[in-house]
């Protein structure tokens, strides 16, 4: 850069270094104007007046360009005047968020006919494009046959698989796991008009993970757009993970506002249990299938000016009632309530702002039913979650800067629905009866952020700091006197004593990125690079002792601990794109990128003295009862196993666990190919390849022990159906190797990677000649390698996928897919690895007299089968093990999934408002796909080894009514 650019570049950033850059921002778009005469030469000094969602002037720089930045998602007419010149006009530019729109016009000298362009204007094809992002619209997400539900939108971005399929709202007020690009599930993050909003609560050694998930459920209605965001090299985005940003809808000059309400329910159901299948369920399929009882769905939205071009304002109400049966017939009724309200403000042209309100609520009676879960052990889920944001956005001719400031106030109980009161069991069926266990957290957010632009003749240049805090409080209760029993040939029963838990916890984010983009006629380069540093915190929190067990489990407070972990990371990127035509309708690119991952917010509490702490032991049934009292506990047989305390030295307030010298961030080193081409207006594929190396991966193995410290003591064998014989060896812990209380290490793990290789190829067609539509096909290769079995491999013990009691732990051989056990909501039984195909279509269609014909269809690979073995006993002083009796967790699938949709309809025309009405038909074909299986050998019964869990939702139709104006 020139010493004026850096002088100015150094101003700027020293007064935003109080200020964050929003994180992965993309909740704006922009219009790249390029003006020329007819003879092919630029125009300087043309006046260049956008109109529409936001309307501004500029006047066009020496190179004939203006750009108008940070543009709120929408469709924008630009209209160009200088003096010699017949006006030109083109009414319908495209912006979408995290794109850039490319308007290049021809001026006529005076005396000629005015040129008016009526074709769509679109980023079909965007010379600037350093990301690989899926723009779904509100028009889309409205016009098409969905489940009116983000989650269900991700499952149709390429190369991004979810745990559940969403058959007409049949997982709407859930929030899936989702992975994409052999990304960890951790470092998934989302943001709200601009706003990081990631909810980063619950810690690692959990199975229930928050981080990477969302504090919100929205209403889509209440969009106007979301943007998908799964790699590239752009230095704003924070992780490499699935980075998914909504945006909220405004008001504008021209009064607008929509209503609808949406109705479905068993009687516009069919029934897709096959005769067998329904046999073989028994009482476990009683309510006929995963069916929905009742969904109704229903809102409105309201904006326009307060001011005429200067003040408008936009509000919205949702609410959705979805009450749901599980495969026993066991109901789940969830209800979601929505508010939204943004007000936005011109000072003058160049000074503006906007604040913005955001209230959601999620009540759920029957969390978590099924047939692995008694109704008595359902949750009851409450927790509303607000937003708050100020905004302001300053511009000069050459500098554009925003800064952002935001509140999140999330949280959510979960209280069992049968009382405290009664200790839970675990039948021979692995079903839980009686009580659960009630947990709580709160999850406060604070923002604050800044980032800029300045353009310089062929330069842009980009920056931006930051800081963010946020802090989880949590704590869990166990029922009555915190006995678990598990049935192992009742009346034998294994018990599991339990500690409460509470952890208090905050982190801070720290970041700066500074990128500078060259365009040198068809070739765009860009360079740059982002600092981050991310730390944890432990606080202070205390637990009671167990009753009947105070000198095993005794009462225990946890002190403060300041940055428990810290990591800094410094991490480059770097593309080019080249217009391989004059037209600039063939682009081909490139990019590499460094992605540190996303710390945990709640990871400190991986060393406080708090674990979640467990005690073993054998016992008998004498009463009948199920569970387990303390004089039916087999004292006299000692410790079983432990975990999360040190049964030697109960009392210490010191923590079992340590954090390993130098503990790093994770790596993932990314590089990407691709082109895009313009096959006509409005219409455009592309094709991206990416490879990608995951390195430093976080592990915890117990402290001081090596592989070398297991010895072999035993051979599980057997035979099972599908399965066939099986013969797999087991390993043991020596008993002098073992830590105190089982301590494990947080370190990076050696002589380990993962890596991603995947095709993504897609076509979209926007909204033109009364027909728009998507279709993509992606798929993944996301493996992991044990360069140094030794040094990467604990116990090697296989298990079809890590667990609270072994981190460490899984189906360990080089060269398999990585498996994601899925968390939550009931999916503990969902084995995820990347799919090897998975296809996506869509298309919607206004035929004469407002005849509206729509479809969609998503096919994927099945989920994987890992059979396993648990509570085996393998001589190990720490207890019971899973073990995985299958060579490859991919040995086995359940079959493929798709889901076709369709949509009928009839939009009413009075005036100047619109009244829409759809019959949409979810799951056309009435498949009947199971979805989770018993993988457990050991279990018995209705719900024992090969038994269905979870069968995709039957045919079901939806009626709807939308007004709009």
């Amino acid at each position: 850069m020139t010493r004026s650019i850096s002088r100015l570049a150094a101003a700027v950033l020293a007064a935003l270094v109080f200020v964050s850059p929003a994180r992965a921002q993309v909740s704006t778009g922009r219009i790249d104007v390029t003006i020329e005469d007819e003879s092919g030469g630029r125009l300087p000094g043309v006046a260049v007046e956008l109109s529409g969602p936001f309307a501004e002037t500029q006047i066009s720089d020496a190179t004939g360009q203006t750009h108008f930045v940070n543009l709120p998602v929408g469709t924008y007419t630009v209209k160009l005047t200088l003096t010699g010149f017949t006006p030109y006009t083109s009414t319908s530019v495209l912006v979408e968020s995290g794109s850039s729109t490319a308007l290049d016009a021809k001026m006529k000298v005076a005396g000629t006919t005015e040129t008016i362009d009526v074709v769509a204007v679109s980023p079909v094809v965007d010379v600037r494009r350093d990301t690989t992002t899926t723009n779904i619209s509100l028009e889309e997400m409205q016009n098409l046959p969905t489940p009116r539900d983000p989650w269900a939108a991700l499952h149709t971005v390429p190369a991004v698989y979810a745990d559940r399929v969403n058959v007409g709202g049949s997982e709407t007020g859930r929030q899936s796991n989702f992975n994409g690009k052999g990304a960890q599930g951790t470092d998934n993050t989302w943001t709200l008009d601009g706003v990081p909003v990631t909810d980063v609560g619950d810690n690692l050694v959990r199975p229930r993970l928050a981080n990477g998930g969302s504090p919100f459920y929205y209403d889509v209605d209440m969009l106007r757009e979301m943007a998908v965001r799964t790699g590239g090299g752009d230095a704003q985005s924070p992780t490499a993970g699935v980075q998914v940003n909504m945006v909220l809808r405004k008001g504008e000059n021209l009064p607008h506002a929509s209503a609808r309400y949406f109705l479905a329910g068993n009687n516009l159901q069919s029934d897709n249990l096959t005769p067998d299948l329904a046999a073989a369920l028994g009482s476990a399929g009683a309510g006929g299938g995963n069916r929905t009882d009742g969904f109704q769905d229903y809102g409105f939205d309201l904006g326009g000016p307060l001011l005429k071009d200067n003040i408008w304002i936009w509000g919205s109400y949702g609410m959705m009632h979805n009450n749901l049966l599980a495969l026993d017939g066991s109901p789940d009724d969830i209800d979601l309530s929505s508010r939204a309200l943004k007000v936005e403000g011109r000072l003058k042209p160049s000074v503006r702002g906007n604040l913005a309100y955001f209230f959601n609520e999620k009540t759920e009676n029957g969390r978590d039913a099924g047939p692995l879960r008694a109704r008595e052990t359902t949750w009851q889920q409450s927790g509303p979650s607000r937003y708050v944001k100020g905004e302001g956005n300053f511009s000069t001719r050459q500098l554009f800067a925003s800064v952002r400031a935001a509140y999140v106030d999330a949280g959510f109980t979960l209280v069992p629905t049968s009382g405290i009161f009664r200790d839970y069991y675990f039948d021979d069926g692995g079903v839980a009866h009686n009580s659960y266990y009630s947990h709580a957290t709160s999850r406060p957010q604070h923002f604050l952020g800044g980032d800029a632009s300045y353009f310089r003749g062929i330069n842009e240049v980009r920056f931006g700091v930051g800081y963010r805090t946020t802090t989880a409080n949590t704590q869990q209760n166990w029922p009555a006197s915190h006995l678990v029993a598990s049935w192992e040939g009742y009346p034998n029963m294994l018990v599991q004593v339990a500690r409460d838990y509470n952890s208090y916890t905050t982190a801070r984010y720290i970041d700066a990125f500074a990128t500078d983009t060259l365009s040198l006629g068809r070739v765009t380069l860009t360079a740059g690079v982002r600092y981050d540093r991310q730390s944890s915190s432990l606080g202070r929190s205390s637990v009671q002792a167990v009753p009947g067990f105070e000198q095993l489990l005794p009462a225990v407070t946890a002190v403060p601990l300041d940055n428990v972990f810290t990591w800094s990371n410094l991490t480059p990127r770097v593309s080019a794109t080249l217009a391989v035509d004059e037209s600039r309708k063939t682009v081909v690119r490139g990019s590499y990128a460094m992605f540190a991952s996303q710390l945990p917010g709640s990871l400190a509490a991986f060393v406080s003295p708090i674990q979640y702490a467990y005690a073993y032991y054998n016992a008998v049934d004498r009463n009948g009862d199920g569970t387990a009292q303390q004089s039916e506990v087999l004292l006299n047989q000692g410790l079983q196993g432990f975990s999360g305390f040190d049964p030697r030295n109960p009392s210490s307030g010191t923590s079992i666990n340590q954090v390993g010298q130098g503990v790093k961030a994770p790596i993932t080193n990314e590089l990407a190919v691709g082109f895009d081409r313009e096959l006509a207006a409005a219409f455009g594929v592309s094709a991206t390849v990416t490879y990608r190396r995951m390195q430093d991966l976080l592990w915890t193995p117990l402290i001081g022990v090596t592989q070398a410290n297991y010895v072999r003591t035993a051979t599980l064998t057997g035979t099972a159906p599908e399965v066939g014989a099986y013969n797999v060896p087991l390993y043991a812990l020596q008993a002098t190797a073992v830590p105190p209380g089982g301590g494990m290490v947080m370190t990076n793990r050696p002589g380990y990677h993962q890596q991603f290789m995947g095709l993504e190829i897609a076509a979209t067609k926007r909204l033109s000649k009364r027909w728009n539509g998507r279709v993509a096909f992606s798929t993944g290769n996301w493996r992991e390698y044990f360069d140094d079995p030794s040094s990467a491999i604990l116990d090697p013990t296989p298990a079809p996928a890590p667990s609270p009691s072994r981190p460490f732990a899984g189906p360990q051989v080089s060269g398999d897919p990585v498996v994601r056990q899925a968390a939550g909501s009931g999916k503990t039984s969902v084995f995820m690895v990347a799919p090897g195909y998975q296809f996506v279509a869509n298309a919607a269609y206004v035929a004469r007299w407002g005849i509206d014909i729509a479809a969609s269809v998503v096919t994927r690979e099945g989920y994987v089968e890992p059979f396993f073995q648990s509570d085996v006993a393998t001589g190990d002083p720490l207890g019971h093990k899973t073990v995985m009796i299958v060579t490859h967790a991919d040995d086995h699938r359940l079959p493929s999934v798709t889901t076709f949709d369709v949509r009928g309809g009839k939009t009413f025309t009075f005036g100047g408002t619109r009244l829409a009405a759809d019959f949409d038909v979810f799951n056309l074909l009435n498949s009947g796909t199971i979805l989770a299986r018993q993988y457990d050998v050991r279990l018995t019964g209705p719900t024992g080894f090969g038994q269905t869990l979870e069968v995709m939702n039957p045919r079901i139709a939806r009626i709807g009514v939308r007004f709009f104006f």
